[in-house]
């Protein structure tokens, strides 16, 4: 079987990025596998073949058009038994994954710059003509919130949805030794974009909390206005920002429990990461990772993102049990390597073929 997986970028950082690279790699040995994108950063795949789109990174208005129109100047020379894209990134592709609703974003998202929101209406325009397409077999959908997204927002879809979760690296995000009680000060960790991710709804919780714990938030934002937050709250000295750092499973493994209070996450990575490496989890409702959570065995899920004594009192729980919810907490992604999940698009592939 020929596929080609067509993204503007295949990348081991990010969330789709990480996915398109990824599943190139596990699936190299069960199909003949082409990576059609601007570029790959890093080493390509063993057995993975790169078609190079030329098409500008900036700015994101003409990225999306130019990508388009030259990456299908590139497949009409060439002939594949699936073409798989992500989202809106190329409109007649038969297979297409929704790794994020735009549509659904510009429904929640915080008041943002003209050139965001244009960015955004030529996204959802996108989306919209990918998944109405006559062209389209399969869609693909990393959350069963996603998936609902997708429908309300551009349905009746012309194909079936199946809901494949992404994947986990458990080689590299795993427990190292035996559980452990909490430590005291317990260390809560938050990782991702400080706005989009709730870092406020973070701090704020922790000023809320019982139990003795300190914030570790790991990711990037306008710093100095969570330093102000923190001090108005009186917890600067239990709070550290720091930047985004490549060796997350490090940081993992230095945390009691994890807290992600999103605003809008159709998957989370980092939800699964964290349970892979023994860490129980607090996250909102607007994640969809929080199906992986059990509550009251992995972790627990916050209906609402701004609930800052839900979260108080979600971590407070976690972290009185801490030692039973982190020997439970790898269970909820066992079977979410991303060799599984290839397999599991392998299906959709022949289906759509």
């Amino acid at each position: 079987m020929r596929v080609a997986l067509v993204v503007h970028h295949a990348r081991p950082t990010g969330g789709q990025d990480r996915y398109a690279l990824e599943l190139a790699r596990h699936l190299a040995a069960r199909c003949e596998m082409t990576l059609v994108a601007i570029r790959v950063i890093g080493d390509l795949p063993r057995g993975v073949r790169l078609l190079a789109v030329r098409a500008p990174d900036r700015p994101l208005l003409l990225t999306a058009p130019l990508f388009r129109r030259a990456a299908s100047a590139l497949l009409r020379h060439e002939h594949f038994d699936v073409v798989h894209t992500i989202g809106g990134a190329l409109p007649g592709a038969s297979v297409v994954t929704a790794q994020f609703c735009h549509a659904t974003w510009a429904a929640v998202a915080p008041r943002a710059s003209l050139n965001r929101r244009l960015v955004t209406r030529q996204a959802i325009a996108d989306e919209r003509a990918a998944y109405r397409h006559p062209a389209l077999r399969a869609v693909v959908a990393v959350s069963r919130t996603t998936a609902a997204d997708v429908a309300l927002h551009y349905g009746p879809l012309r194909a079936p949805v199946t809901v494949i979760p992404n994947g986990v690296d458990l080689d590299v995000f795993r427990p190292k030794g035996a559980p452990r009680p909490a430590r005291d000060p317990a260390v809560v960790l938050f990782v991702g974009a400080y706005e989009r991710k709730g870092l406020e709804t973070a701090i704020e919780a922790l000023a809320l909390m019982r139990t003795r714990a300190r914030l570790r938030a790991v990711g990037a934002g306008p710093r100095r206005r969570y330093e102000r937050l923190a001090e108005l709250l009186g917890v600067a000295d239990r709070v550290a920002l720091e930047p985004p750092r490549p060796d997350i499973a490090a940081v993992f493994a230095e945390a009691d429990a994890f807290v992600f209070p999103t605003r809008y996450d159709p998957f989370g990575m980092v939800v699964g990461e964290a349970l892979a490496c023994g860490v129980p989890v607090v996250t909102s409702a607007a994640a969809g990772a929080a199906d992986l959570i059990t509550p009251d065995e992995h972790g627990y899920v916050v209906p609402d993102a701004h609930d800052t004594r839900a979260f108080a009192d979600a971590l407070d729980a976690v972290l009185a049990d801490r030692e039973r919810m982190s020997a439970a907490a790898p269970s909820a992604v066992r079977d979410l390597s991303w060799d599984a999940i290839a397999r599991r698009t392998l299906d959709v592939y022949r289906a759509a073929s």
